[in-house]
C-alpha cells in the first residue's frame, strides 16, 4: 500500500458499500480540457477491494451489466437529502469523477463488443 493508496482508500468505509447504492456522475474531457460527454450511472456496490476497484452492478438502463470504479472512496460522499438518480431512485452515496479521455462502456457491454 502506498502513501497516495492510503490517501483514497479507507478500508472499513469500502467494506460499509456493499450492497448500497451509488450514483456516479461521470464527466470526460479531451486533451484540451473540454467536455466529451456527461454520463450517470446508478448501480449497488457488489464488491470493493483495494487492488480492484469498486464494482457496481448497474441499474436502470444498464440493468445486469457492470461497472468498475477506481480504489478511491475518498471520491464517494453519503447522498444529500434530495439527490436522486436518473431513473428516479434515491442513492446511498454518491461520487462524481472528471475522467481526461474517451468515454468507455460498461464492462458486460466490452465484452459484447469484443465478441462482435
Amino acid at each position: 500500500m502506498t502513501e497516495t493508496t492510503d490517501l483514497h482508500w479507507d478500508a472499513d468505509f469500502a467494506a460499509t458499500l456493499i450492497g448500497k447504492t451509488l450514483l456516479m456522475n461521470l464527466t470526460f474531457l479531451d486533451d484540451d480540457g473540454e467536455v466529451l460527454e456527461r454520463q450517470q450511472f446508478f448501480g449497488v456496490v457488489i464488491d470493493a477491494d483495494e487492488g480492484e476497484g469498486i464494482v457496481l452492478d448497474l441499474l436502470g438502463e444498464h440493468d445486469g451489466d457492470t461497472y468498475t470504479l477506481p480504489p478511491q472512496t475518498s471520491a464517494i460522499k453519503a447522498a444529500e437529502a434530495g439527490v436522486i438518480s436518473l431513473a428516479g431512485d434515491k442513492p446511498d452515496f454518491v461520487a462524481s469523477w472528471i475522467i481526461h479521455g474517451p468515454p468507455e462502456v460498461a464492462n458486460d457491454l466490452d465484452d459484447e463488443i469484443d465478441q462482435a
